[in-house]
C-alpha cells in the first residue's frame, strides 16, 4: 500500500503542533501573570 504523505512529514507537523500548543500555553500564563500585577499595583494606588 502506498503512503500519501510522507512520515516524517507528519512527525513534523505533530512537533509543530505540540510545540504551538506549549508555546500559546506558556505566552497565556505570562499574559495572566501580566494582567494580575498591573491590577494589583493600580490596587495599591
Amino acid at each position: 500500500m502506498a503512503h500519501l504523505v510522507d512520515k516524517k512529514v507528519i512527525e513534523r507537523a505533530n512537533t509543530m503542533l505540540l510545540m504551538g500548543i506549549l508555546w500559546s500555553g506558556l505566552a497565556v500564563c505570562v499574559l495572566g501573570a501580566l494582567s494580575y500585577d498591573i491590577a494589583h499595583w493600580f490596587g495599591a494606588w
